[in-house]
Formats: C-alpha cells, structure tokens, sequence
C-alpha cells in the first residue's frame, strides 16, 4: 500500500512540474500575441483572462515544487550556528507552523471558491472560481509536501539542511 502511495505521489508530482512548465510557455506566448494584437489593431481580450487563470495556478503549485525541492528562501545565518538538536527543534516547529497555516488557507480557500462561483471573467464565460480553486488545492498539496519534509526532519534531520548537516557546535 505505502509503494502505490509513492508512485501516485511521484506521477502527481511529474504532472505538477509538467503542468507549471506548460503555464509559463502559455503565459508568455498569450501576452506576447496579446501585445502583437493590440499592435496591430486586433487586440485578443481573452489572452490575459487565460493568463491570469495560469498564473493563480502555475505560482501557487510553483510554491509546492519550491517546498519539495528545497528551493525556498531560508535565512539561516542565525540558527545555522547553533547546535544541531536546537536547529532540529526550530525546524519541526516551523514545518507544524507552516502546516497549521496552509490548513488555514484550505479552510478559507474553500468558501471563497464556492462564493466566486457565479462570478466570471471579463471577456470568457468561465466561472473565476477556477483561479481561486488553486488556492486551496496547492496548499494541500503543499501539505503534503511539507508533512514528508516533516518526516525526513523528525527521521533524518541532517539530510534535510542544504549544507549538509554540519553541527556548528
């Protein structure tokens, strides 16, 4: 059962980067040929509509694929210097802070995508709950994310630091 749960998570997880790489070439060649548009007296209204959709969804997973791959800013200067227990400790209750947080998000991202519903974009018919619906799916999946980086901290915290795991002490 745990090695079908860590297959689907890493297809989850190979779909979410493909789907972020696809959002950013979309965005770019929307607005381009948005601009090219209204250059040349066609403007097409609808591109930044779209644009803005992928953009809410490809920042909001991007921050999951951050979270997963360590790739978040981290200030360290201070507590890098202290002893590996206590850099240990602070790091497990940033994780359950930072969990206890992205709960909050789901908790009232939830409403708010169902009171976007009969809203719609300017120049598409589509509901705008499709931009507010990336919030509370990406915090969960950031959830998960962080309760493995969570895992690793509580089971293997040296191999979670970016340097490596020097103690300072």
């Amino acid at each position: 059962m745990l090695e079908v749960l860590k297959k689907t998570y890493r297809c989850v997880c190979t779909i979410e980067e493909r789907f972020i790489s696809f959002t950013l070439c979309a965005i770019t060649v929307l607005i381009f040929v948005s601009a090219l548009g209204r250059f040349v007296g066609r403007p097409i209204n609808w591109a930044v509509d779209i644009s803005l959709l992928l953009f809410a969804w490809g920042a909001f997973l991007g921050a999951d694929v951050g979270i997963r791959k360590n790739r978040v800013i981290n200030v360290d200067f201070l507590t890098s210097r202290l002893p590996m227990k206590t850099q240990k400790t602070i790091a497990i209750t940033w994780s359950v802070i930072i969990i206890l947080f992205l709960a909050v998000l789901i908790a009232y991202g939830i409403p708010l995508c169902i009171s976007n519903f009969k809203r719609q974009f300017q120049n598409i018919t589509l509901s705008y709950s499709f931009v507010t619906a990336s919030l509370p799916v990406s915090a969960f999946l950031m959830i998960i994310s962080t309760s493995v980086r969570l895992h690793l901290q509580i089971t293997d915290f040296p191999s979670t630091l970016r340097g490596g795991g020097r103690d300072a002490a």
